[in-house]
């Protein structure tokens, strides 16, 4: 449990460096915010060019706000987010979805209202009418991280997947190595709730 006069960044990162899947934890300084935004940006404005479809990154910028950010590397250990990160809308309607739970994926493949794109995207055809004549987007949605949520003088957390320009930047000032496809990073912003 934290304690009073502990820092609530000390508490997750110790809390961190004890979950399942995270190998190492690097905090973000200020003056990376504005580089990793920036990579962000210009990495989603370029593949959206590329498949004709806008693509924000909501849980970037949303981590990237919060007073205390950090990149956590991990292994495939570290289990799946509470939510699906990847959603295609149109306007506000969801009309697409990253699935990940296996069994999830698999009920899924016998309805008649699906169609699969990859291995665990969907599209959800009883929606596809409502696009028509709508801006669609993909979008990023920012995520819980639980085990950061139960500490004690931590609020607002946001986890976020990064693109590939990102990532390669985060893992470059952390030191760590690029060239380990077994590895990835995951942005985690949070708040203090400690009274000033």
């Amino acid at each position: 449990m934290w304690a009073r006069d502990v820092d609530p960044l000390d508490a997750v990162v110790r809390r961190l460096r004890t979950v399942e899947g995270i190998i190492d934890v690097w905090s973000v300084q200020e003056r990376d915010k504005e580089a990793i935004l920036e990579l962000e940006r210009n990495a989603n404005k370029n593949a959206g060019l590329a498949v004709g479809v806008e693509i924000v990154n909501l849980a970037v910028d949303l981590a990237l706000q919060r007073e205390f950010v950090l990149c956590g590397k991990h292994s495939s250990a570290l289990r799946h987010p509470p939510g699906p990160i990847l959603l295609l809308t149109a306007d506000e309607e969801i009309v697409g979805e990253e699935i990940w739970e296996p069994s999830e994926i698999a009920r899924l493949r016998s309805s008649s209202n699906i169609m699969f794109l990859g291995k665990g995207f969907v599209l959800f055809k009883d929606k596809a009418d409502c696009t028509r004549g709508k801006r669609l987007r993909f979008e990023y949605r920012p995520q819980a991280f639980p085990e950061v949520e139960e500490i004690q003088g931590v609020c607002d957390v946001v986890s976020a997947t990064m693109s590939p320009a990102a990532d390669i930047y985060v893992k470059r000032m952390a030191k760590w190595e690029i060239s380990d496809l077994d590895t990835g990073t995951v942005l985690i912003g949070f708040n203090s709730s400690r009274k000033r």
